[in-house]
Parts: structure tokens; C-alpha cells; sequence
């Protein structure tokens, strides 16, 4: 039960650090108004210009350790786009299963819970995410055995709880 528990709580957990609204759940990265973003040039789809300009917009104390952040479409998307010059794809595969791909030179993480490519939607986040973002887990997983709810039908229900937090590192308190 703690196996299914802690997975369906992992994926609440992954909406809400995207694009929850601080009310009853963390403050996602996408609503936080003090977040630069950066346009790509196109009003639907990502652009390597716009990709590039996300990438030096990163102040330098987030850019060291960045990584891009998005959802697999988005991933395919950009893993097609091309230097004009060169004609060369601007993705770099790893060369083995334990190396990460990279883009303009650093790791691509994939997030399911990332919006899609689109008219005002932002699919991609770049920085660094363990120095920009806190998540704090306030109480561990919680499962109260309640035999006496169902008890007439032969079931025993459990219930389960767990508190997290989370925000973006300039707002935290």
C-alpha cells in the first residue's frame, strides 16, 4: 500500500510544484509572476532563438547548474530543431543509457506535468531548480487503518495523508 500511495501522491506532488496556485498546495513554477520568461519568437512553437535566449536570460547564479525542463512532445520538438548554419541538430544525445542528452550543452529533464507547445503557454524551464525552487515535505506519508467505516461490507479502509510544500527561493519565507 505505501508503494501506491507514495506514487499517487508523487504524481499530485509533480502538478502541483508546475502549476499549483499556492492555495491548499505548493506555488507552482508557471504561476510564480516573478519568473522571467522569455519569448520565442514564434506565438505556438519553440524556436532555437528562443531557446537560446532563455538560456542566457538565466541570471549567472542560477546558470551553472541549470537544466531545461519539459514535457517528452516538447523534447521531441526541440530534439528536431537545427543550426541555420551548420544544419546540425542543436540536441546532443548521450552516448550511453547513464548519460543525459544535452541542449546547448546542458541536461534536458523530462516533466509529464510541463504544458504543451502552444499559443501563451511556456513548455520550457531552464535553471536551477535545487537553488531556485524549495520543497519542503512537512509530514511523511500517514496511513490510519480504519476498520469501522466499511466494517458492514467486510472492508477496511485506509487513509492516507501527506503535506508538502513548496515555492520559488526569492518569495520563500
Amino acid at each position: 500500500l505505501n508503494a501506491e500511495f507514495a506514487e499517487r501522491f508523487a504524481v499530485a506532488e509533480g502538478s502541483a510544484f508546475i502549476s499549483g496556485d499556492a492555495v491548499g498546495k505548493p506555488e507552482g513554477l508557471l504561476t510564480n509572476a516573478d519568473i522571467l520568461s522569455v519569448n520565442s519568437g514564434s506565438a505556438s512553437v519553440i524556436t532555437a532563438d528562443g531557446l537560446i535566449g532563455l538560456f542566457y536570460a538565466v541570471k549567472d547564479a542560477y546558470a551553472k547548474q541549470a537544466v531545461w525542463m519539459m514535457r517528452r512532445a516538447t523534447i521531441a520538438s526541440v530534439r528536431k530543431l537545427k543550426d541555420v548554419t551548420s544544419g546540425q541538430y542543436l540536441w546532443q544525445p548521450g552516448l550511453s543509457g547513464s548519460e543525459p542528452g544535452l541542449l546547448l550543452g546542458r541536461p534536458v529533464v523530462e516533466a509529464p506535468d510541463m504544458p504543451a507547445e502552444g499559443a501563451n503557454a511556456f513548455p520550457v524551464l531552464f535553471g536551477d531548480f535545487g537553488k531556485g525552487y524549495t520543497i519542503v515535505d512537512r509530514i511523511a506519508i500517514e496511513v490510519q487503518r480504519d476498520p469501522f467505516t466499511q466494517a458492514a461490507s467486510g472492508n477496511i479502509r485506509f487513509i492516507a495523508r501527506k503535506r508538502v510544500g513548496g515555492q520559488e527561493i526569492g518569495r520563500a519565507h
